[in-house]
């Protein structure tokens, strides 16, 4: 099966408001990615960008949910973004972009998240996953993920290194290192797991 069709079967959502995964399968606050399939129950609470993206506060976490299933994938939450942090892996790059930002990222998946129809069974978010919004609203087209992003970290405290995404029931907390233009801006993340163009968005 192709990794469309697979999206447009499991009705895969973006979490309006996040909690944790228990809370996910219960709660109303669900909203479609796709632009033709409306909100079950669209919550007033619900922010998004001019981009169409949901606006996500630092520390508020995400949902990714099997609508079809009624089951949360994936709940993640972007605890932190840290400008100009030093690097300390043992081979650092020149940042090639202008700046290092770190986020910090805990990951928590369900067992469900398991496939057997050919589709996706891990989830994967690494700085090339990333957009970056200046100030001025103007989108970075170069590439976030650079040898400098890749190498500023010691591996051990990364995730989404060495093409290693995070399996159904696990739990990981870790870093992304991101090489931006600008110590100030919008950071957009999309999944593959998700059908339609929305994604997430943090400003710091």
């Amino acid at each position: 099966m192709s990794a469309l069709a697979l999206m447009a079967s499991l009705g895969l959502s973006l979490s309006a408001c996040g909690g944790s995964p228990s809370a996910a399968a219960t709660s109303p606050n669900v909203e479609s990615l796709a632009p033709s399939t409306p909100s079950p129950s669209a919550s007033p609470e619900v922010k998004k960008s001019p981009r169409g993206n949901i606006i996500k506060a630092l520390a508020q976490p995400a949902t990714i949910t099997d609508l079809t299933a009624n089951k949360p994938l994936v709940t993640f939450t972007v605890n932190s973004i840290k400008a100009n942090v030093p690097c300390t892996g043992p081979y650092p790059d020149p940042v090639e972009n202008g700046h290092i930002v770190v986020l910090d990222v805990t990951i928590q998946t369900t067992p469900d998240l398991a496939r057997t129809d050919g589709g996706y069974d891990s989830f994967d978010m690494n700085a090339t996953m990333f957009k970056f919004v200046g100030a001025n609203g103007t989108t970075f087209n170069g590439n976030l993920g650079t040898q400098a992003a890749y190498s500023c970290l010691p591996d051990e405290q990364q995730i989404g290194v060495n093409g290693k995404g995070v399996g159904p029931g696990e739990k990981v907390k870790g870093k992304i290192a991101i090489d931006v233009p600008a110590t100030k801006g919008t950071l957009i993340f999309k999944s593959y797991l998700t059908s339609g163009s929305s994604g997430w968005e943090w400003a710091f």
